[in-house]
């Protein structure tokens, strides 16, 4: 009986333990802090549209109970609601969204020390209720706009303190009324702490399955650059391979025949090869051979300059130059320098008929002169390097505009 096998081999962030106070290595934690911010931030508007329609309610009741009341009210709630109005304006603009936090808390304490202010002021049988300005403060950081726990925590606690002062300084009431507040207090804010504990938890252990996977992609793409490294490069002369150069080529004319705004305006193709490079192995030796192809790819290697120009090994003695954008005429240039700092390089070839050191012979066409595709491009650069090797080697010729066969003076 075979054992089941895993179905899930790599890590999810799932089983990662998350410490009880929550916090995280000091990195994460960081990072942890601009997700939190970018979660909140989708619901903050809406959750602060709420507590301006709240305030607004509430100064519309007010004026209806009495001019009194009002009078007393009117700007601690201006002022608030003029906080709620900035509190969204952070929320809704994304280089100042980092201020969202710090903003929404002193909203919640604008509100709180307003509840306060107005309890002790208001004569009214129901001023009693101003106090609960508090424990709404509190849902509103915990519940309504997210704060972090430890900060809610603290500001709760600040907030709490200050309407159990508020109420020990002020004695004029009804019996058991500041215990009544007080414990209705305590359990409105040990409810919404815990809520919002537990909300952080899983936000963070959201937030670590998250950045698993993220490590598993860029590993697995790190991977796959290898792996198409490995398939399209030339492992002998650090080339592009026949495979990665058809690619290459075919996306650069799909480009230029589409019209595409990054396609290359033309494509100018070179294709040589090393003069008489079977007498060359056959006299040297195939590892002097090999040294050989290295040797004559790094000019070009050397050469190529922009980023969507390549070289690639066509095949055996063979290679193909790509370059895009440049002219034809600095394409011939370019070959043509090429030709010579090979033979510059005074590579000895005592087997060659043409001359005592390594030469190339090199045919140039371009996708100006009716190539419709990579093929065509292809076949009148070997055209011309055909006729190159049958005007005598260790010459450049051309395809021209015209297509015909020159050999470049």
């Amino acid at each position: 009986m075979t054992a089941p096998q895993n179905q899930n081999p790599l890590p999810t962030g799932n089983d990662i333990s998350l410490p009880w106070h929550l916090r995280l290595p000091k990195p994460l934690e960081k990072d942890f802090r601009l997700y939190f911010l970018a979660s909140v931030s989708k619901v903050a508007p809406w959750a602060l549209g709420l507590v301006s329609i709240l305030i607004a309610t509430a100064m519309l009741i007010e004026s209806w109970i009495g001019t009194d009341v009002i009078t007393n009210s009117w700007r601690p709630r201006l002022f608030t609601l003029m906080l709620a109005g900035g509190c969204v304006i952070l929320a809704r603009t994304l280089q100042w969204r980092e201020w969202l936090h710090p903003a929404t808390l002193a909203l919640a304490f604008a509100i709180a020390l307003t509840g306060n202010y107005l309890g002790v002021h208001v004569e009214h049988p129901l001023s009693y209720t101003f106090f609960l300005h508090t424990p709404m403060s509190i849902i509103m950081i915990c519940i309504l706009v997210r704060v972090p726990f430890y900060s809610a925590l603290l500001s709760s606690t600040v907030m709490i303190g200050a309407m159990v002062a508020t109420l020990i300084a002020n004695p004029e009431r009804t019996p058991f009324e500041a215990t009544t507040l007080t414990m209705v207090t305590l359990a409105f804010a040990s409810m919404s702490l815990f809520g919002q504990y537990v909300y952080e938890r899983l936000l963070r252990q959201h937030f670590l399955s998250e950045h698993v996977l993220y490590q598993h992609r860029n590993e697995l793409h790190s991977a796959n650059l290898v792996l198409e490294n490995q398939a399209t490069v030339d492992g002998l002369t650090g080339c592009i391979n026949r495979r990665g150069m058809e690619s290459r080529l075919n996306h650069l004319f799909h480009l230029h025949k589409q019209g595409n705004p990054d396609a290359p305006e033309r494509i100018s193709l070179l294709l040589f090869d090393i003069d008489f490079f079977k007498q060359y192995n056959d006299t040297y030796g195939h590892p002097a051979g090999d040294e050989c192809l290295k040797k004559i790819s790094n000019v070009p290697l050397s050469m190529v300059q922009a980023d969507t120009d390549f070289v690639a090994r066509y095949g055996g003695e063979e290679f193909v130059i790509v370059l895009t954008d440049s002219s034809f005429n600095d394409a011939l240039v370019f070959a043509e320098r090429m030709r010579n700092r090979v033979e510059q390089l005074g590579l000895p070839h005592s087997g060659s008929r043409v001359s005592q050191v390594v030469t190339i012979s090199v045919g140039v066409s371009c996708s100006d002169h009716g190539a419709s595709n990579s093929a065509e491009l292809l076949k009148q650069a070997d055209e011309a390097l055909y006729q190159a090797k049958g005007a005598g080697r260790n010459r450049v010729a051309l395809m021209n505009s015209q297509g015909l066969v020159e050999m470049l003076s």
